[in-house]
């Protein structure tokens, strides 16, 4: 090369550095933070597409239909597991993941319906898997930033930006184990981004982008991330959560039941029926046995109350709920009850039964 093509071909690299740099400058540090986000992230995010094929039961000739539903997804580890909504594959019986440019079957590993949670799995070379980071949703701190990404309307890898709203929101209809749990987030989420990733500053999932409130803009909802970890060893070694049998049904206890029935306690749980043979009967719990209907609903009156769940304060039945959720096989629930007129303990062993009280 002469060296005054040497020359201009070093003019023309600086030129380019030159600009590129100078593209930088225009970016703010919160703007650069999120392309950075974006870039990585991007990649561990998937499209899935859930399809039911509908044959007529009374034409033979007329061609069958498939029902489909799409919504957003995102590779959790190098062996291809990925999480999303469980209301994009309920009731599917084939689910295919777009994944960079490849379109897969995926095999479905786990749900956790009460959840919204599902765990899928495809088969996709390793080096061709960007798993995300999976980081906390304990801490989060209203006004803190997050990002989305998904295929709202089928459009793929788009990206929102907003804030935390709000954290542990309640949705109606939502099972239990999610009361009060909830991240609302003014990051648009619209439908098809339901299973996708909701992202902090450091590109971690801190929830599952969710739900949407209809006729309302800008109020997203994500589940924390947290009940997805807790679930997740359960989902991949039984295929759905640990829910051991206690055996006792009742009511919970607020402060106008406790002045209309004359209890001793205004917050608790009371306990209306043992069942026989049950860890809740081994233990030595008691249910009433005064039956008062209101309303149409009756209680049983004259048990045991819950008044603490291993040690805290019972505050509603979403508390025990989510206490279940957390333990495991071999640990023992210590509930503390009133019982005519004095508190005691209780210790509950959780045996490996996988049912719902």
């Amino acid at each position: 090369m002469r060296i005054t093509e040497w020359i201009q071909a070093g003019i023309v690299v600086l030129s380019t550095v030159i600009a590129v740099q100078a593209q930088s400058a225009k970016l703010t540090p919160d703007e650069q933070n999120t392309i950075s986000v974006f870039r990585q992230a991007s990649r561990g995010v998937v499209y899935i597409a859930a399809g039911t094929t509908v044959r007529s039961p009374l034409d033979q000739h007329t061609n069958d239909t498939i029902e489909t539903s799409t919504g957003t997804g995102f590779v959790i580890d190098p062996e291809g597991r990925v999480l999303t909504a469980y209301h994009i594959i309920e009731n599917r019986d084939e689910i295919t993941v777009a994944v960079g440019t490849r379109q897969v079957s995926a095999r479905l590993v786990g749900t956790a319906p009460q959840l919204d949670i599902a765990l899928l799995q495809i088969d996709v070379p390793k080096d061709e898997l960007f798993p995300l980071l999976l980081g906390s949703s304990q801490d989060l701190e209203v006004g803190q930033k997050v990002m989305a990404i998904g295929n709202p309307a089928g459009l793929d890898n788009s990206l929102t930006v907003g804030v935390v709203s709000a954290v542990k929101r309640s949705l109606d209809g939502a099972a239990m184990e999610l009361q009060d749990s909830f991240v609302q987030t003014d990051a648009a989420i619209n439908p098809g981004n339901s299973g996708g990733p909701l992202l902090n500053s450091a590109g971690q999932v801190i929830g599952i982008n969710d739900a949407i409130l209809k006729n309302t803009q800008n109020m997203g909802f994500a589940i924390p991330i947290d009940l997805a970890k807790t679930v997740l060893p359960d989902l991949i070694e039984m295929g759905h959560p640990y829910r051991p049998m206690l055996g006792f049904t009742g009511s919970e206890v607020t402060s106008s039941t406790a002045d209309l029935f004359g209890l001793p306690v205004k917050r608790g749980f009371l306990i209306e029926e043992v069942l026989p043979g049950s860890p809740a009967q081994a233990a030595g719990l008691r249910a009433g046995s005064r039956m008062v209907t209101i309303s149409d609903k009756p209680y049983v009156l004259g048990g045991d109350i819950i008044v603490a769940v291993n040690g805290e304060p019972f505050t509603s039945a979403v508390q025990l709920a989510q206490t279940l959720l957390r333990s495991r096989p071999g640990q023992e629930l210590r509930l503390t009850v009133y019982r005519q007129g004095r508190t005691l303990d209780v210790e509950l062993p959780l045996e490996k039964m996988q049912m719902q009280f």
